[in-house]
């Protein structure tokens, strides 16, 4: 026999608490921000390796010297110039011009060319052949290849050092032969021409990339390209067409960054993180209130398309479905009126384990499952070594945690929210794409972890956790024998010891045991093992 949600709830005892206070806590808009914010902070950790804009720059090998050059291109010492003439007057030369922006032919004598085009090059060279040998004599000069000039890179480049070029190359050629900008260090913004220990011209490559203005800067031997430190780093991630690390001016604000990474059209807001004053910083902003933010060095942002419907879509599961059901509800509808809707066989269900899995929930569990896991290597790394032999115990102990880190690292938080406590239904408000469980009715108990057998055993009354142990096998060698976790069908998971007394459907962990001879770190392995099991209902090895 099938019956409404709300009659079972009644014949089973199971008393609806209404809590708006606790509606609040689970909907209020901080709540709601700080949830987007952390679960953005999650993605970000995965994504910290994004490419400094400009680096593209630099990418592959460096362009060859610019061996011809454009009518334009005015002529300077160190020139190298071909003269041909045939007639009365025989020549075939080639001379630089010197310092003083002078070639001088054989027979006709000196012509200034330093400083005229080109183009000009050829009635130059013919008008003065022309007034020494005045009748049949043809002329023709051409440039062969600009001079080389010899130029000094220096500051946060790939190869500081002294260069040689064409006195036509520019800054970008120069600054490719000495292996790019310093991704990590150097400046895009501010790059410097010195030339006689003065600031000749000061360049902002972004401006070259974004709308191609690049100053004419004609470079002399001598000169040094000199790039600073860089500003502020902040990165852009998401919602946006150009998702890199971008250099800033020491205040800058979101509205400036906003230009440079050019979100999509639907991005609606950022989920901003960083430091400020030594401390954690999480912020979740509309894109319009980050305009005004100041940024720091270091912050990370994420554009999101995070607009409100009028509608949300969650999911009902149970045990014997293996589809979800999937209901569209209007937003901010709470738990009672979705149940209110189902027609329930009271024979099947266990209305007493209803609970609610959230990705929010899932989310910030694993933020913080990812900062203690943090925190773990950290301390591996800071460990003192006194002796030499504790130094290869550190260094065998970094390999072991490493590995127990990035298995950890892939484990899945389930993010559950318990709603059945003390025979009380929470009213939660729901989210877009909550999964709200009803698990069938159970007489098994589950046993996984470091037991000999894991597996699901028949349910006995007021049996101990021990005695299930004992018909798993029993416990291995590395099993920890006195703490265990137990994750029941509502959801809820918590520690507890042998003598606890387990109910039907009820999951027992067996955690492993930290070797606290061996292992410096295993009060904070300890707590990483404990975690895992608490969010994840997994059992972590070392």
């Amino acid at each position: 026999m099938m019956v409404r949600f709300n009659a079972l709830l009644l014949i089973l005892g199971v008393t609806i608490l209404s809590i708006g206070s606790t509606a609040a806590q689970f909907g209020a808009d901080e709540q709601i921000a700080a949830q987007r914010a952390r679960s953005a902070l999650s993605d970000l950790s995965q994504e910290r390796s994004a490419p400094v804009f400009g680096s593209q720059l630099f990418a592959g090998s460096p362009a060859a010297s610019r061996a011809t050059t454009d009518p334009s291109y005015r002529l300077q010492t160190g020139d190298r110039i071909a003269v041909r003439a045939f007639g009365a007057y025989n020549a075939d030369i080639v001379e630089e011009i010197d310092q003083n922006g002078v070639l001088f032919i054989p027979e006709v004598g000196p012509v200034t060319l330093g400083g005229r085009t080109a183009a000009e090059l050829q009635p130059l060279v013919a008008d003065a052949v022309s007034e020494t040998f005045t009748q049949n004599v043809r002329v023709y000069a051409t440039l062969v290849s600009p001079g080389s000039i010899t130029v000094y890179l220096a500051g946060d480049v790939g190869r500081p050092g002294r260069f040689i070029g064409g006195s036509n190359d520019d800054v970008l050629y120069f600054l490719s032969l000495a292996g790019g900008i310093h991704q990590e260090r150097g400046s895009y913004r501010d790059v410097r021409v010195l030339r006689g220990g003065r600031v000749l011209q000061r360049i902002d490559l972004y401006r070259f990339l974004l709308s191609g203005e690049l100053p004419d800067v004609r470079l002399r031997s001598g000169d040094t390209i000199f790039v600073p430190p860089r500003g502020p780093l902040v990165s852009a991630s998401g919602d946006v067409l150009s998702p890199y690390a971008y250099e800033l001016t020491k205040g800058a604000n979101g509205g400036l960054l906003t230009e440079l990474a050019r979100p999509k059209h639907d991005a609606t807001d950022v989920a901003l993180s960083g430091t400020r004053k030594g401390e954690p910083f999480v912020r979740y902003l509309s894109i319009e209130e980050f305009a005004q933010f100041e940024l720091f060095e270091g912050d990370e942002v994420d554009y999101r398309a995070d607009t409100f419907g009028r509608e949300i879509a969650v999911a009902i599961e149970t045990t014997s479905r293996s589809a979800k059901a999937i209901y569209v509800l209007p937003r901010n509808t709470n738990l009672i009126d979705l149940l209110a809707q189902i027609e329930i066989d009271p024979s099947s269900v266990d209305l007493h384990s209803i609970h609610v899995n959230r990705r929010s929930v899932a989310q910030a569990q694993k933020v913080a499952l990812d900062a203690s896991l943090d925190e773990l290597e950290r301390s591996v790394l800071l460990a003192p070594a006194i002796t030499p032999d504790a130094a290869q115990t550190l260094q065998a102990e970094a390999v072991a945690i490493g590995q127990f880190v990035a298995r950890a690292r892939e484990a899945v938080p389930l993010g559950t929210v318990t709603v059945v406590e003390d025979g009380m239904l929470r009213n939660l408000t729901l989210e877009d794409g909550d999964v709200i469980v009803i698990p069938d009715q159970t007489d098994v108990i589950l046993v996984a972890g470091e037991v000999m057998a894991p597996g699901a055993f028949v349910f006995g009354q007021r049996k101990p956790l021990s005695a299930y142990v004992d018909r798993a096998g029993g416990f291995r060698d590395r099993a920890n024998k006195s703490d265990f976790v137990v994750r029941t069908r509502a959801g809820s998971t918590f520690q507890v010891n042998a003598s606890y007394v387990p109910q039907a459907g009820d999951q027992i962990l067996v955690l492993p045991k930290t070797p606290n001879r061996t292992y410096l770190l295993a009060k904070d392995i300890t707590q990483v093992v404990f975690q895992l099991a608490l969010a994840t209902a997994t059992v972590a090895r070392l």
